[in-house]
């Protein structure tokens, strides 16, 4: 079974990325469910529902003739919570990964809740590929960059030119008061993720 995040293979819960930074490598928002889902939650969600979200509205879906499919690593549709994960986002979310048709798609929501997700269509070449990464980037406030191979060894990255530098560990990295990882080069917060 995958599970949901980045093992970054430090230790501690140290955070380094933004969910947004990671949905724009992986998927792109999908107006048309977003739509279907609000006119849905009008019209047959209430109160005595509560909570609500995607896997009552992909139900929905289904009775109504509509091929949704859990993902094929598991078959069925279950929403899950990053917080029971390794995950490098930097928000606790609920994520429901789901196949309509051929399409791979993904519902989030906030943490407290999993009514009024966004739904997202999944552009990694496969749908596994959502759940974990071997190469990947980061950039600190600063602008400077650096990418791995492995998740494990880091290196400086100038564009144009590759890898400089010596390889540095994340578990290695200074960190601020609140625990946010620093540049080695200026020590700005790394803010920016992104996986290939």
């Amino acid at each position: 079974m995958l599970s949901m995040g980045i093992d970054l293979r430090f230790e501690g819960d140290g955070v380094i990325g933004e969910w947004d930074a990671w949905m724009d490598d992986k998927a792109e928002e999908f107006d048309r469910l977003d739509v279907l889902y609000e006119k849905w939650a009008e019209k047959y969600a209430t109160w005595q529902d509560h909570p609500y979200g995607a896997i009552e509205f992909l139900g929905w879906l289904k009775k109504r003739g509509v091929k949704v499919d859990g993902p094929h690593w598991s078959g069925e549709l279950k929403t899950q919570h990053t917080s029971n994960f390794v995950s490098w986002i930097d928000e606790a979310l609920h994520f429901t990964i789901f196949k309509l048709g051929e399409l791979y798609f993904v519902a989030v929501s906030g943490p407290n809740h999993v009514k009024d997700p966004s739904f997202y269509r999944l552009t990694c070449a496969e749908p596994d590929d959502f759940l974990g990464f071997t190469s990947a980037w980061m950039e600190c406030d600063g602008g400077h960059a650096y990418e791995t191979e492995d998740t494990e060894r880091w290196q400086f990255y100038v564009e144009g030119v590759g890898p400089r530098g010596p390889e540095i560990r994340l578990y290695d990295l200074d960190q601020d008061e609140d625990g946010d990882l620093l540049c080695p080069k200026c020590t700005s917060k790394i803010r920016k993720v992104g996986a290939y």
